[in-house]
């Protein structure tokens, strides 16, 4: 028996040189992922990211309810995932980034299973196989949307992993492991429909799927119907307990509350209520501004997606009956063989059902929706759908790689692109340009193309003209590319080179742009909590966030998980509350003081965030801290807080001073006003009623006095109601909540007066 050297080299199996390349396309995703996640602070996108967070924090015994409640529901699959990151630290900014690490390991496995379905199902050789898993793998959406914690990561790798199981199930000749397959198959149907309602569409167009092979494919059978359809079955009926179980716990359902805003039954509401607001125009115009967002993110190329994916169809069926003709020469006649294999018509079947029943489903959400006027991305909406571009993505590259790609297809591409840029034109860009505001992460796909235009701003008609223009000219490439004879075989490459380079090109823009400067906005407003926060010395169990806007009140609770954060949007909420806490804190332009009789304002702790005492225990805590208790029921601007223009100068000013404490030197500081200078208040927000702005100084009598709201935009009227040399008092009656209402105090006498401070009421009737 020959013995084999031990320096002899072993020669590789097909099976371990795709393990390698598979591992290596792994550590490199995985790499990208956690190198773009250190720009990370915290989340920014509420509250979307903070109820899939809050579910993972509620499984390891803290209780958000309060603040959970006041937004809608977005699933809990991903949540499960996020269980163990409670257990690893208390610091909330490495929990973040390492839920970010979470996702990256998840995220990752996309570009091994397009290899893997590449080699194994398709046949593809290896280099384009791993050019196919790099582009489809590391797409755009898939880079820049899982860097946030919410439930984007588990609806983009499930369609895959259903993928994968589905050709695993195909290739099966062992009954036992067919029915393992096929059940984990239905399994993951459910778990995507627990990640978020919007995965209706992977559930719908799995179950389709396996009726339409059985019925069109002599009985082949993708899932044994049994294991399937259980699996399924069971999956959406323990989906069905524990989304009521996390509803009730964390969003109130069953207490007087029906389904959260943002699920299946309130869209269905919606479609079918009593107040639906589908209509026949909604829906055109949406469908056509979905279609207008395929087409463009993809530059042009989700149009030769569209073409070939359904002539592959057509000629697919037209010619599986086909018995093949042999020529006088020995050779079959082409057109009488198979278009192409099953197990391609299979993923074509399923790219065009998955596909159609998440333009379905996105399109039914958005022209129903009750800010389908407001804002600007309802129509366009990219983020329900944009998960699914990569599979239309590898399915067309698979027939360009068969050759299945004819010339007259780029052609009808440019074609079909051309006619749904003349129905946007038409049909929705009348609809995005009259709205109000938009989430630019909803339609991050296209920012790339605005050249010359802020990230943010509103989109306009001209903002349509450069992306028309920019998806045209590289559609008229992807149709020369298709014309073009002599590329023969190589014709998948020259589609990949011009796709890669897109592919680097907006998902840079995308992450430069938009993920590194959300990192930095979360992070200051985090700030801001922090600091007012922090000022509490960790004293009080339990706090009310009063009128805050929900980004700030969310941040403040995932910063402080053990403190129960309560939630009051208004007076009346604030008065409704079943417990009241011993501190309230607020947005630096509100004045619940002036209504609520118990708060006491803390000098004003925090950059832009006020503090109130609301009980005798919290006012003994603030005077046993040296802080600066306000008067009751009023508001005060001392000589140190006002704002002056150039006209003025403070005497005895210290910069440094803390004016938060009742011992600052700042309580003795006199603004002194030249001819033609103003001391005025900071912005606020006043209820509807009415109220009196004093002054008080010397000289003061006798001078201007002017109220305006909207930041100076409208001025309000008002009337002297006293006016002497030591106090001038002005009153303003306002019939609605007014925002942003500004006093100003004017001198207007030839000699220097003085201000001690400014003093704002509310006249009780």
């Amino acid at each position: 028996m020959d013995v084999i050297p031990e320096t002899a080299a072993v020669k590789k199996t097909p099976q371990m040189r795709d393990g390698l390349i598979m591992a290596l396309l792994y550590a490199a995703a995985l790499a990208l992922h956690l190198l773009m996640t250190r720009a990370a602070t915290i989340f920014n996108l509420t509250p979307d990211e903070y109820s899939v967070t809050a579910i993972a924090a509620y499984l390891n015994g803290l209780d958000w309810s309060p603040t959970v409640s006041t937004g809608g529901y977005y699933g809990y699959f991903q949540s499960l995932f996020y269980v163990p990151v409670f257990w690893v630290t208390d610091d909330p900014y490495l929990r973040y980034r390492l839920m970010l690490a979470v996702n990256g390991v998840f995220v990752s496995l996309i570009p091994v299973i397009v290899y893997w379905l590449s080699r194994r199902a398709f046949g593809v050789k290896k280099p384009a196989a791993s050019v196919f898993a790099l582009l489809c793998g590391m797409y755009p959406s898939y880079m820049l949307l899982t860097k946030f914690t919410w439930n984007e990561t588990m609806c983009v790798v499930l369609p895959w992993i259903f993928a994968l199981l589905m050709y695993k199930s195909l290739g099966c000749e062992s009954a036992a492991k067919k029915q393992i397959f096929s059940c984990l198959g239905g399994l993951a149907l459910a778990a995507a429909y627990a990640a978020h309602g919007r995965m209706l569409s992977l559930v719908t167009a799995g179950i389709v799927l396996e009726l339409v092979v059985f019925f069109s494919m002599k009985r082949k059978r993708v899932f044994s119907f049994v294991g399937f359809f259980g699996g399924a079955a069971v999956g959406l009926v323990v989906d069905k307990l524990l989304k009521g179980y996390f509803q009730s716990a964390l969003w109130n359902v069953g207490s007087g509350r029906t389904s959260p805003a943002n699920t299946i039954e309130k869209m269905l509401g919606q479609l079918f209520g009593e107040n639906g607001k589908l209509t026949a125009g909604r829906f055109f115009e949406t469908l056509i501004g979905h279609f207008f967002y395929l087409f463009s993110s993809t530059w042009g190329f989700g149009a030769v997606c569209a073409v070939a994916v359904i002539a592959a169809i057509v000629l697919y069926c037209r010619r599986r009956d086909r018995v093949p003709e042999t020529a006088e020469n020995g050779e079959t006649d082409p057109k009488t063989l198979p278009y192409i294999d099953d197990k391609t018509a299979v993923f074509c079947w399923f790219t065009l059902l998955v596909m159609g029943a998440a333009f379905a489903v996105s399109v039914l959400f958005k022209c129903t929706s009750s800010i389908y006027d407001k804002r600007m991305d309802t129509t366009i909406y990219g983020r329900y759908t944009e998960g699914f571009y990569p599979v239309a993505i590898l399915c067309t590259l698979i027939l360009i790689y068969k050759g299945r790609l004819a010339r007259t297809h780029g052609l009808a591409a440019l074609g079909l692109n051309a006619a749904v840029t003349g129905l946007t034109q038409i049909f929705t860009v009348p609809v995005v340009v009259n709205s109000e505001t938009f989430v630019s992460a909803m339609v991050l796909g296209i920012s790339h193309m605005r050249y010359g235009e802020p990230l943010k701003a509103l989109y306009t008609q001209e903002t349509f003209v450069k992306i028309y223009a920019t998806v045209l000219g590289i559609s008229v490439l992807w149709a020369v590319i298709a014309l073009i004879k002599q590329l023969g075989k190589a014709r998948w490459a020259a589609f990949c080179v011009p796709l890669a380079w897109l592919i680097i090109w907006s998902g840079s823009y995308g992450y430069l742009s938009y993920i590194v400067p959300q990192a930095k906005n979360a992070q200051r407003s985090a700030d801001v909590m922090t600091e007012a926060m922090d000022k509490l010395g960790g004293e009080f169990d339990v706090v009310t966030l009063y009128a805050m806007p929900r980004d700030r009140y969310v941040k403040t609770q995932f910063l402080y998980p053990e403190t129960k954060i309560q939630v009051a949007s208004s007076v009346s909420a604030y008065r409704n509350l079943e417990s009241k806490t011993d501190v309230v804190l607020a947005n630096n332009e509100e004045t619940p003081e002036l209504w609520i009789d118990d708060l006491r304002l803390i000098g004003s702790l925090g950059n832009a965030v006020h503090i109130y005492a609301a009980s005798e225990s919290s006012r003994e805590w603030a005077a046993g801290c040296g802080y600066r208790l306000a008067e009751n029921g009023c508001i005060t601007y001392t000589a140190a807080e006002l704002y002056v223009n150039s006209r003025c100068k403070k005497l005895g000013h210290d910069e440094y001073a803390d004016l938060d404490l009742a011992d600052s030197a700042e309580n003795n500081v006199i603004i002194s006003l030249l001819n033609g200078g103003a001391a005025y208040t900071g912005y606020m927000t006043l209820q509807k009623g009415s109220y009196s702005f004093t002054v008080y100084g010397t000289d003061v009598g006798g001078n201007g006095v002017k109220l305006t709201a909207d930041k100076g935009k409208t001025e309000l009227p008002s009337e002297i109601i006293s006016d002497s040399d030591g106090e001038l008092c002005a009153a303003v009656t306002l019939g609605e909540k007014t925002e942003n209402v500004r006093f100003t105090f004017t001198n207007h006498s030839e000699t220097p007066i003085a201000v001690d401070k400014i003093v704002v009421r509310r006249i009780r009737q």
